[in-house]
């Protein structure tokens, strides 16, 4: 952390991920960067000052904060853990155990209500190893996670992204093999029998088909001396020969 003072007043700019916590990360992540002073505002919740008082300062000033903040906008790439350690608790992802009909309504309500989602999911899937879930005890456990440094809770993050990775990579997986499913036939009963595929043809190609032959039977009929072709086989036509 670093103290930066300008006009009798001081900030704390965080340098790290210690310096910072889920609470204010979640708040700052909701922020639209998209315009100048959306990016004020992201760097006025990330140091927990008032947006009014960067406003009021050199743009100089403002440039020597986003300097210090820079690795917020780098690439972090941190190893996925299941577990994470705040206040000497263990809390633990139950990766192995199936989820509750109360814990699936529970984080279901907290990602349609859009509100500190980090926080409230993690308070509802990590938990002491052999604790039963117990919806009464989130509001508390939040507060906890909410408070605790992004460094520490970084890993159990990368957990569950990877673990949505991995879902969309299935859920994709599943949805190629439904739709290659559905090009296949209905029934391969009718291709056991010999010429039992000319059931699968499409409409359109059984009419070029015939179109097709009748043609070959006229220009065969046309130009053929010796020969009559009717509409079943070709039958050999006799002449006498003087």
């Amino acid at each position: 952390m670093v103290q930066i003072e300008y006009k009798d007043t001081e900030i704390a700019v965080p340098t790290s991920w210690d310096d910072i916590t889920l609470d204010a990360y979640e708040r700052a992540y909701a922020i639209d960067t998209s315009t100048n002073r959306g990016r004020v505002e992201y760097v006025a919740t990330i140091c927990s000052i008032d947006m009014s008082v960067l406003l009021d300062w050199p743009t100089e000033v403002f440039n020597s904060i986003l300097n210090l903040v820079e690795f917020l906008f780098a690439d972090n790439e941190h190893e996925p853990c299941a577990n994470v350690k705040i206040g000497g608790v263990n809390y633990t992802v139950p990766v192995e155990g199936r989820i509750t009909l109360g814990m699936w309504v529970d984080t279901d309500e907290v990602q349609k209500s859009g509100k500190a989602v980090l926080s409230n999911t993690l308070a509802i899937v990590c938990r002491p190893s052999g604790e039963d879930y117990n919806g009464e005890k989130n509001e508390a456990r939040a507060a906890i996670f909410a408070a605790a440094p992004m460094s520490k809770l970084l890993g159990v993050l990368a957990f569950f992204l990877q673990c949505k990775t991995a879902c969309d990579q299935h859920t994709e997986a599943y949805s190629n093999a439904c739709e290659l499913v559905g090009h296949l036939p209905r029934s391969i009963k009718d291709l056991r029998v010999r010429g039992g595929g000319i059931k699968l043809y499409r409409i359109w190609q059984v009419i070029r088909y015939l179109i097709l032959i009748r043609l070959l039977r006229a220009r065969l009929q046309k130009y053929s001396r010796f020969c009559n072709i009717s509409t079943t086989r070709a039958t050999p036509k006799r002449h006498n020969i003087d």
